[in-house]
């Protein structure tokens, strides 16, 4: 039987200080006040890590107080003022208790299902955010000796790629430990408190003004009509499919270096081929997702960054390869333009559908964060290994929601050499073996694409003979 304990994390950072929250901490909290108590899976973030032979709890312990002095993000409790609005206050001092999870000697229970169970628990219970820290750690051990650190941390105080970060610093740290090194200094990056104050400065507010410029911009192209309804919803009616592929990874790098753009432009493109199949229009709403981390003092930054920006999405054209210069500008235009005030924003949008006279139509979201993965090492795969790839490729059906804010997301995760590609999409629109024939086609038309352009008529072909296969039983993960 697995053997549960706490221990105590102790941190002395050195200041407590308070400010109002940032453009990305303001959208998060705005998310998370429409839709809890119901949980949505990017509310918590959850990431594991093997702990190095040699190392005893005390040590993995020291090193999370290390990471918790280096991030203000992770000390910081965020309290609603008497007018419903959040603010955020970093602890100059604190305690964090941690979940010891020890597994006797001939215990058959796997590390593998500790760890599933532990994130599982973690990313399904919200956290309290005015009085709790927004990280919770969990030690598994195996007679007392560590094997895995996992931990949980709150969107509102770090992003997916703040998470990334957090782990790839654990494990600096518990790799100097073992080697009996100092621990190597934190990479230089703004606090979320200073950011706060930046953008409030002149500077800020440039990047705020031409954001929401932009905005009505995009807006004025805007078309009337939403994505249009094509069978009987579901029950959920929302679907969640997600293909994993080291074929797509392989060939979305290889059409990149043809199309000379980079991978997450030629996803984007694939993505917009896919949707013209279903959307008449030349233009259709979508919300490019940015990471927000393209000057330095933000690379390293562990706070929630990142904010979508609203786009006309053109999909006009004959071929996939048309359809890579529309995406080529339209992602530019969304990094120079993904910092801004969301709720100023928000009412631009809502002058401009009084304006008009109708509501905004609603389409989709895109946001890519396996591109910023770093590339394999070593020579270009053969694109003729890509049918072999293919072999390997899985899909599931991960979550399923009675109620999402928009009728479709495509969202691409993974490592280097495998893509993670997810369509959350409203079965109105995307029946459920339109979803998993989606999820094939980006596959297809990706190792097709390596070799030379594809045709729209092409791409209608390939979506049509992935979606008329039988659709596996969706489990039951609610």
């Amino acid at each position: 039987m697995i053997n549960q304990r706490s221990a105590e994390v102790t941190f002395h950072a050195g200041r407590s200080r308070t400010a109002h929250l940032t453009w990305g901490q303001q959208g998060t909290w705005d998310v998370l006040q429409r839709w809890l108590p119901e949980m949505k899976p990017f509310f918590v973030l959850t990431r594991w890590l093997p702990v190095p032979l040699l190392l005893e709890v005390d040590d993995v312990l020291a090193q999370i107080s290390q990471l918790l002095q280096r991030h203000e993000s992770l000390r910081t409790v965020f309290p609603a003022g008497p007018d419903g609005q959040g603010s955020q206050h970093v602890l100059g001092e604190g305690v964090v208790d941690i979940e010891v999870l020890d597994r006797p000697e001939g215990d058959p229970v796997s590390f593998a299902d500790i760890v599933t169970d532990c994130l599982r628990r973690a990313g399904t219970r919200p956290f309290a955010h005015d009085t709790e820290l927004p990280i919770r750690f969990s030690v598994a051990t195996h007679e007392g000796i560590p094997v895995l650190l996992m931990f949980a941390v709150s969107h509102l105080a770090a992003d997916h790629l703040g998470a990334d970060l957090l782990a790839a610093e654990l494990t600096t740290l518990l790799r100097a430990r073992t080697d009996g090194d100092a621990p190597p200094p934190a990479r230089p990056a703004v606090q979320p408190v200073d950011l706060a104050v930046f953008e409030r400065s002149p500077d800020g507010q440039r990047l705020h003004v031409d954001a929401l410029a932009h905005l009505r911009q995009q807006l004025r192209r805007l078309p009337v009509a939403p994505l249009p309804d094509r069978a009987a919803p579901a029950t959920p009616r929302h679907w969640r499919g997600e293909l994993a592929s080291d074929a797509a990874a392989v060939a979305l790098r290889l059409a990149a270096r043809r199309l000379r753009t980079t991978t997450s432009v030629t996803l984007l493109a694939v993505t917009n081929a896919l949707v013209r199949t279903f959307c008449a229009a030349p233009v259709y709403p979508l919300d490019i997702m940015q990471g927000n981390r393209a000057v330095p003092e933000l690379r390293y930054a562990v706070t929630s960054l990142n904010q979508a920006v609203r786009t006309a999405m053109e999909v006009s054209g004959d071929t996939v390869g048309d359809l890579v210069g529309h995406a080529r500008t339209a992602m530019a235009a969304a990094m120079r333009h993904a910092r801004y005030d969301g709720r100023a924003a928000g009412q631009v949008a809502r002058a401009a559908a009084e304006a008009a006279g109708r509501p905004l139509a609603v389409g989709g979201q895109f946001n890519d964060r396996w591109s910023l993965q770093p590339r394999p090492t070593g020579p270009a795969p053969d694109p003729q290994a890509l049918a072999r790839l293919a072999e390997t490729t899985t899909f599931d059906w991960p979550q399923k929601a009675a109620a999402e804010a928009m009728p479709l997301y495509v969202d691409a995760s993974g490592t280097a050499d495998r893509i993670h590609l997810s369509l959350m999409a409203d079965t109105a629109l995307l029946t459920p073996a339109d979803v998993r024939g989606f999820l094939y086609a980006v596959e297809q038309i990706a190792m097709e694409l390596a070799r030379d352009d594809v045709s729209l008529r092409r791409v209608t072909e390939i979506f049509d003979s992935h979606r008329l296969g039988d659709v596996p039983a969706h489990p039951d993960t609610r």
